[in-house]
């Protein structure tokens, strides 16, 4: 498998352009399934904790690495910061857990999984004033 990057403007790291996504996988599986998919050359590995599944993808990873298929610093790993982590006080807990669940020093991209915190906030105080009228969202 021949692995192209892009070039992030702001750290200079290469990205891969094609990556193993690892939602639904199955935690039993997991190991193995991401040590097959770097032996066959996927070099970006997509995480979260919301999957539940991190603890057997570091796994993979870490016997890849073990096993010399290659360095840590050749695969791209990205995980995401869940919906209830948003506080500025919960975002560094969360990704030390995080880490500790793969098994690794560092990720090379830590994305918010989805934008919108889990905490209800009114609508109104969530959009711009004139945005939502109540009454919008019936026929």
């Amino acid at each position: 498998m021949t692995v192209e990057y892009i070039t992030l403007q702001n750290s200079g790291d290469k990205m891969p352009l094609i990556g193993f996504g690892c939602w639904k996988v199955d935690p039993k599986d997991a190991p193995e399934t991401i040590f097959n998919a770097i032996k066959v050359g996927y070099r970006l590995i997509d995480s979260a904790s919301n999957y539940k599944n991190e603890v057997a993808i570091g796994k993979g990873i870490n016997m890849a690495i073990n096993d010399g298929l290659l360095k840590r610093e050749d695969i791209f790993v990205t995980t995401k910061l869940w919906s209830t982590y948003h506080k500025k006080e919960h975002v560094c807990l969360a990704l030390e857990q995080q880490l500790k669940q793969l098994g690794l020093d560092y990720v090379d991209m830590f994305l918010v999984h989805f934008p919108l915190p889990l905490k209800y906030v009114p609508i109104e105080q969530k959009y711009p004033p004139g945005w939502y009228q109540p009454g919008d969202d019936k026929d």
